[in-house]
C-alpha cells in the first residue's frame, strides 16, 4: 500500500469513528427542524434541514437535503457542497460533513419526509437545547474549464420554508 493511500485510509478510519450512524427510531422532518442552504451562481439551489437532540447524554443529529431549479453545471456538484457543509449549536460544531443525510426528491413541503441520523462526536450540552441546530456552508467555487475560465458558485443563503 502507498503511504497516500494508507494515510487516507487512517484518515477515512478517524472520521467514521467520530460519526457514526445513530441507532433512534425513524425520524421525519417537521416543524422543529433547521432550514439552511444556499443558492449556485448558475441558478437553484440546496436546501438542508436539520435537529439536533439528547439521547442517553449523546449529541444526535438528524438531517435531510434537497434541490431545485438546477442547471445542469451545477446538479453534478451537489454532493460537493454536503460533504463541505457542518452543523452548528452555538459556537460548538457538531458534525462536519453531511453525506451522512438523506437526499429527498424537492417539493414545495418537505414535512414528514423521512432523514438519517448520526451520533455526533459532542456530548450533549444544555446549552444546545436552546441554541439549536445551525447550517453552515462555505462560500465555494468550482472551476469548471481553466482555459475559458469557466467558474460556478455556491453561497450561504437564506431558503424558502419548505416545512409547513
Amino acid at each position: 500500500m502507498t503511504g497516500k493511500a494508507t494515510i487516507t485510509l487512517v484518515l477515512a478510519s478517524i472520521l467514521a469513528a467520530c460519526v457514526q450512524r445513530a441507532a433512534v427510531e425513524p425520524q421525519s422532518v417537521g416543524s422543529d427542524y433547521t432550514i439552511g442552504g444556499g443558492e449556485w451562481d448558475s441558478g437553484g439551489g440546496i436546501t438542508i434541514v436539520a435537529r439536533a437532540f439528547e439521547r442517553d447524554g449523546t449529541t444526535i443529529v438528524c438531517g435531510a437535503w434537497t434541490t431545485d431549479q438546477q442547471s445542469a453545471v451545477s446538479a453534478t456538484l451537489n454532493e460537493n457542497v454536503i460533504e463541505a457543509a457542518s452543523i452548528y449549536a452555538g459556537k460548538t460544531r457538531l458534525v462536519q460533513n453531511l453525506n451522512f443525510m438523506r437526499r429527498v426528491r424537492y417539493a414545495e413541503n418537505i414535512a414528514g419526509a423521512p432523514v438519517n441520523c448520526v451520533a455526533s462526536a459532542k456530548p450533549w450540552l444544555a446549552e444546545f437545547a436552546t441554541d439549536g441546530a445551525r447550517v453552515e456552508i462555505p462560500r465555494l467555487q468550482f472551476i469548471l474549464d481553466d482555459e475559458d475560465n469557466n467558474r460556478v458558485t455556491f453561497r450561504q443563503s437564506a431558503r424558502p420554508d419548505i416545512v409547513n
